[in-house]
């Protein structure tokens, strides 16, 4: 049964009156009662059959016979008589006229029948035509359509069967495609199905009926022809009736199919939708559902993005969904957390509450961590870590400097752990990652579908556009999370630390108590804490060198003097004119830094200084005065020697600033102990380390008067300098550094009694002087050194040294003796010394035998510059970069004999000088003990070769030189004679 029966039913019974067939009795006999026409019925008659045909039935049916209205009025019909009282008695009809109405009724019957078919299919027709378009155009009818469309998709959706919500969720996006075709579908079936309840079979009786009556009201006539147009008259006037009952009904049926319709439609009295029940949607649903389904395995997570570590050499993938909640959502509201606890944050970007909050958990993290410090090293006895009493008590400190550092790790770790449980709390990974996933997959689907792909033969573009749109939208919707959670999950930050601001609905509170004390459980934690120690005691104890940044420094003095007997030096001045005088005199300011190395066998000393002053300069002639700071210190290796001159700086800030030697020397009072107690420590250990017998550091201020001067025919200079050290060796040290009853001070004692104090005072005063004479194309350099040295008032050394070179300078013209001595022999002799040198080192380690092994290397790479002329044009050419003037001073010049005082020419030379020398040497040493007692004066006659560059931009003047002994004779002074020669040694 259709589900339009009742509406079917209720509406059979409530056709409009002409619709109903005619009571008139005509379609039998064509008599009538006429007491039977009341006037219900006669009206009804007329709105039958019309005014015409109805007024022609009463009056041939007055008095109970027949009868034909003509004009003039009524007469009885041919053959009837008329009775008594003008009564028309019964017709008598001939056979003729029987088989003339015979025939008319047929004829009636028959269009009658055919007018009532074919109007009671255009009532049907036209009723659901405007219905149809009621139903699926009219603004009317728009809710209905809404409600069918909703139907549609609902009916959709209960018919996919398997998957999941999302799955079907997912496909119905795409089967909802359909539902505006099935709505319109249903709609118009329904319109169908309401006009044909509207107007049912039953109604196509009376449709006859009405096109009988017109018939009914004519007369057959007996003439052929009349009879002929009567029929085609009768015809006629019933198609015309029946159009015109055609357009009644079909106006009547819309209107009430419309309150069919809209009762159809209208909700329940218990408030429930109205509409149909069913509709059939066939396999749209499930064919999308199955569509979607063979996508599943497609959609995301099919890229990884980076490998995570879990340990035991095994890694884990990670792919787009968990990088996505990792990056753009957990890790920027770890962030903000973190920060809002103060992780990431300098001191003066955080709320002094805040601070405040972390400074109370890092002390006690410090102070735990650096008792198990102390715990851990006692309970290392020997080994690494107990070398020496110094050196182990400055690891324990170094060891808790770093605590002090790490202690803040500590700290930053529980916090982020706080942070990791606030942002578990805010967006659970778990249930984030099911919704990114779902998101995703909904996205990539859609892309998918739209791209028209095959689940079975994707192709690589189709791929990575189904793979970007589950990336954004995932992204999308874990920036939309960020935003929605960051200000609950900094909330919940700052109920830790700070607690929260008072609200119009609640005061303020404080930080929360109990979480603090967890937090703080957490920070001090025995096993952390402990396993905190023992990484930064192995760390201290494996570090290869606790000073090693003095010691990569000595390495480059290790590359300039690689050998015994090696020496090099370098001097940088800085001179500023400040005024002019009279006769081209120039004053300047002078601002220089010099230092040298020297090697012997089992020995390096290293000197600096940086000196202040002014001077002038004429005509020749410079002179000038400066006062510094002298440095040097003297060891087995560059490493030793290195954190000796640090020390030895040490010692003489804490003389003159002891803020600046804590600042620089201590650790910032980080390890528990003061600053000034940190610095201390170091040194105790430097001391115990690296001062051991033979080595020494000095450290004080110098004078120097120098002075320079060309006469023409030769070069003279000269300086004389006086220094005042504080020398520190293990003697001075051993001394000072206990107490009356020969106790080792702790570094605590020697602060507070200051008991190192200046070390040693020694008073040294050096003068040289060298002049260079021209013999021709050659030249020679004559020098003069000597040296005392005072301990209080009494002479420790004496030294004066006599020496000779003849240099080679690329550039300048050579006779015979400099080409050969100065040059070529000397070269290749110092070549033969290196490859002596490097040919030792191969046989037997040595301290940075790497970097000595380099140094000698390109030391005999610059020995082949002067073993032949292949390179004197390049020589050359580089010392001609810089020219400048040569002037002679002729007053001095005058002094000499057989010179005059005529002015002498001002001459263009080299500015930058390439040279390499012989130099003979013969010194004569003395050393007194501290008794005054000498062993005799000790003679070492020596050969060297000695390289130099030089540049004098006049502002700035920068000289290197590099020294090799060749050989050596040493005798007297009570010790035996010692021979050297090419690194040889008996």
């Amino acid at each position: 049964m259709s589900e339009h029966a009742s509406a079917q039913r209720t509406t059979s019974n409530q056709a409009p009156v002409q619709a109903q067939p005619a009571r008139t009795g005509t379609a039998t006999t064509g008599s009538a009662d006429p007491r039977q026409l009341t006037a219900a019925s006669l009206m009804q008659l007329q709105r039958t059959v019309g005014n015409r045909a109805a007024q022609g039935i009463v009056q041939r049916t007055q008095g109970g016979q027949p009868a034909l209205q003509r004009a003039g009025g009524n007469a009885p019909p041919q053959g009837q008589q008329q009775g008594p009282g003008g009564t028309p008695s019964a017709p008598t009809l001939t056979p003729e006229q029987e088989q003339r109405k015979r025939d008319f009724e047929t004829a009636r019957d028959a269009k009658a029948g055919e007018l009532a078919t074919d109007a009671f299919t255009k009532i049907r027709s036209g009723v659901k035509q405007q219905l149809d378009v009621f139903l699926t155009s009219d603004s009317a009818a728009a809710p209905i359509r809404e409600n069918v469309k909703a139907k549609v998709i609902s009916e959709i959706s209960a018919s996919m069967s398997g998957g999941t919500d999302d799955q079907k969720a997912d496909a119905l996006k795409f089967a909802e495609a359909s539902a505006p075709g099935l709505m319109l579908r249903k709609l118009k079936s329904y319109a169908e199905e309401v006009a044909n309840a509207q107007y049912g079979d039953n109604k196509k009786p009376g449709l006859a009926a009405e096109a009988k009556g017109v018939y009914d009201a004519v007369a057959p006539s007996a003439s052929d022809a009349a009879y002929e147009k009567q029929k085609t008259k009768a015809a006629a006037d019933a198609k015309k009736k029946v159009d015109g009952l055609v357009k009644t009904a079909v106006a009547g049926a819309v209107t009430t199919s419309k309150t069919v319709i809209a009762a159809k439609f209208a909700p329940s009295a218990s408030g429930a939708a109205g509409g149909f029940d069913r509709i059939d949607v066939g396999t749209v649903g499930q064919d999308e559902l199955n569509k979607r389904l063979g996508f599943e395995d497609k959609l995301v997570d099919q890229t990884v993005v980076e490998t995570e570590d879990i340990g035991n050499n095994q890694t884990r993938d990670i792919k787009d969904m968990e990088h996505i909640y990792r990056t753009v959502l957990a890790a920027p509201l770890k962030k903000a957390v973190l920060s809002k606890l103060g992780v990431g944050r300098s001191g003066f970007r955080r709320s002094k509450e805040l601070n405040k909050y972390r400074d109370e958990l890092k002390q006690g993290a410090r102070s735990k961590v650096n008792t198990q410090i102390n715990a851990e090293i006692a309970s290392r006895s020997g080994g690494a870590m107990s070398p020496s009493p110094n050196k182990a008590e400055y690891m324990k400190m170094a060891t808790k400097v770093k605590a002090h550092k790490e202690s803040k790790k500590l700290v930053d770790d529980v916090m982020a752990l706080e942070a990791d449980a606030i942002v578990a709390r805010q967006v659970p990974k778990t249930e984030t990652l099911d919704k990114l996933t779902k998101l995703a997959k909904s996205s990539a689907y859609e892309a998918a579908r739209q791209s028209n792909a095959n689940a079975g033969s994707l192709t690589d573009a189709q791929k990575e556009k189904i793979r970007a749109a589950g990336v954004e939208a995932a992204t999308v919707h874990a920036k939309e999370l960020l935003k929605k959670k960051q200000e609950a999950a900094v909330l919940d930050a700052r109920k830790i630390t700070k607690g929260t601001k008072a609200t119009a609905q609640a005061p303020a509170t404080g930080p929360d108590a109990a979480k603090t004390a967890e937090i703080r459980g957490a920070v001090e934690d025995d096993g952390k804490t402990k396993d905190m120690a023992k990484k930064l005691i192995d760390e201290s104890i494996a570090a290869p060198d606790i000073t090693g940044g003095m010691s990569r420094i000595g390495r480059l003095i290790d590359l300039a003097a690689p050998n015994p007997g090696d020496a090099a030096s370098m001097s940088v001045e800085l001179k500023i004119p400040f005024a002019s005088a009279h006769g081209a005199a120039q004053g300047y300011f002078l601002f220089g830094f010099g230092g040298e190395a020297e090697r012997e066998d089992g020995e390096l000393s290293v000197g600096t200084e940086v000196t202040f002053g002014a001077g002038f300069s004429t005509f020749g002639l410079d002179a000038n005065f400066r006062v510094g700071v002298h440095l040097d210190g003297k060891g087995a290796g560059s490493g030793q020697v290195m954190n000796l001159l640090s020390y030895g700086l040490y010692r003489e800030m804490t003389n003159v600033s002891k803020p600046a030697a804590q600042h620089f020397w201590g650790s910032g009072g980080k390890s528990g102990d003061t600053k000034m107690v940190e610095a201390e420590k170091w040194a105790m250990m430097i001391e115990e380390q690296y001062l051991t017998a033979g080595a020494e550091v000095s450290v004080g201020y110098l004078m120097k008067i120098a002075m320079e001067a060309n006469v023409g025919v030769a070069e003279f200079s000269a300086d004389l300098a006086g220094k005042q050290l504080s020398t520190y060796n293990m003697d001075v040290i051993g001394k000072k550094g206990k107490d009356a009853s020969g106790r080792a001070l702790t570094a605590e004692e020697r602060v507070n009694a200051g008991s190192i104090g200046k070390g040693e005072i020694r008073n040294i005063y050096d003068a040289s002087t060298e002049v260079e004479l021209k013999f021709g194309k050659d030249k020679v350099a004559f020098g003069l050194e000597g040296s005392l040295t005072r301990i209080g008032k009494k002479l420790r050394e004496a030294s004066l040294t006599l020496s000779a070179s003849i240099p080679s300078q690329f550039g300048e013209e050579g006779g015979d003796m400099t080409m050969y001595a100065g040059k070529i022999v000397t070269a290749a002799v110092g070549a033969g010394k290196n490859l002596s040198a490097l040919l030792a080192k191969a046989a037997r380690p040595e301290h940075n035998r790497g970097e000595r092994a380099t140094g000698t290397v390109l030391d005999a790479g610059s020995d082949a510059l002067f073993t032949g002329n292949y390179f004197d044009d390049i020589g050359t050419s580089f010392s001609e970069k810089i020219m400048g003037d040569e002037t002679v001073n002729d007053t001095m010049r005058s002094w000499l004999p057989g010179q005059d005082d005529s002015a002498s020419a001002i001459e263009q030379s080299a500015k930058i000088g390439l040279s390499n020398a012989l130099q003979l040497a013969v010194e004569f040493k003395k050393e007194y003990d501290e008794n005054g007692v000498s062993g005799g004066w000790e003679v070492t006659l020596s050969a060297s070769q000695v390289k130099g560059l030089e540049v004098d931009a006049e502002v700035v003047k920068v000289a290197v030189e590099k020294a090799k002994r060749l050989g050596k004779l040493t005798f007297g002074g009570g010790n035996p004679v010692a021979v050297e020669g090419l690194g040889f040694s008996r």
